[in-house]
């Protein structure tokens, strides 16, 4: 076998045992922590405010923080076991907190274009306030919360390692393919999915994913995924990703046919959103251009120039 065959198929070995590693520690300490939670939810009793067909905002928050716990785990187990660690993917920095601002502000107005685009057509209508007084002051801050954490978790646990890792070995444009596929794989199992929710899903996991390229870090993409969860759970009060939560702002609902609205899957089913996703996608190319200096995962990661995204 030729001297380069055989460093490319050592290297594509590598890259399966990390991955394989590290799904298999994040799944693991994930579904031993729900265990603890459930275990300790019964004890003590604990109870939330229910409603029909919707799950507790504090569970979805406590779910993303155990999965941010378990892919940070997974991340320092598999980083331990290695040479050529990545180094830092969420640097505290000044720049962070820009990012993480930059970030919200720009998935929150995607996803506010997209239900306004399906609210001229006829797909959204809002009969009034759902929270006042002291459910007010008790969601708002707990959704902003939620809304950060989930953009945390997920990204860290499926565009955090994951892709710094495959673009090390393959290079950054199927690195980023890659992810997207992942990210929208792992909400198949979402009640109310459709192709067009999956299809926007891969859309917005190569979204973020790109933006890790162009600023060497998650900051990004996190407040992103944070603008988007804002704007659909708590101030559009629409389903997100085939689930709808308590502690909505406001008495909305999705009217008319699911190609328009996004029907059970929420605004991400819509073909309304595909259009909207794809237009940010390419001002945030345009505006966050990636700079020489930029190095994604720290200096042992060398930057990839062939990417044609």
């Amino acid at each position: 076998m030729p001297a380069t065959a055989k460093h490319i198929v050592a290297e594509s070995a590598r890259l399966i045992w990390r991955l394989t590693l590290y799904f298999a520690v994040g799944v693991a300490a994930f579904q031993l922590l729900v265990k603890g939670l459930q275990w300790t939810i019964r004890a003590l009793d604990v109870q939330f405010a229910e409603a029909s067909g919707m799950e507790p905002a504090e569970l979805v928050g406590i779910g993303q923080a155990i999965l941010l716990v378990a892919a940070i785990l997974a991340w320092v187990v598999v980083e331990r076991s290695g040479r050529n660690r990545l180094g830092l993917i969420l640097p505290i920095r000044p720049i962070a907190l820009a990012h993480l601002c930059q970030g919200t502000l720009w998935g929150f107005a995607a996803i506010s274009t997209t239900i306004t685009a399906i609210a001229i057509f006829g797909g959204y209508r809002v009969s009034g306030l759902a929270l006042t007084g002291s459910a007010l002051a008790y969601y708002v801050p707990l959704w902003l919360l939620v809304a950060v954490l989930n953009g945390l978790a997920e990204n860290l646990a499926f565009l955090g390692y994951p892709l710094f890792r495959i673009a090390r070995t393959v290079g950054w444009t199927p690195a980023i393919l890659l992810v997207g596929l992942v990210f929208a794989a792992v909400h198949l199992g979402n009640p109310g999915q459709n192709p067009i929710a999956i299809g926007s899903l891969f859309l917005i996991g190569v979204l973020m994913a790109m933006t890790i390229w162009l600023t060497g870090n998650l900051w990004l993409s996190v407040g992103i995924h944070t603008g988007v969860i804002i704007g659909e759970d708590l101030v559009f009060s629409v389903p997100d990703s085939g689930v709808t939560y308590t502690g909505h702002l406001l008495a909305a609902r999705l009217t008319g046919p699911a190609w328009l609205s996004g029907g059970d899957a929420g605004p991400e089913g819509s073909v309304l959103a595909l259009p909207v996703f794809t237009a940010l996608l390419l001002v945030l190319r345009f505006i966050y251009r990636r700079r020489p200096a930029a190095n994604p995962g720290g200096d042992s990661l060398r930057p990839t120039d062939a990417v044609s995204i």
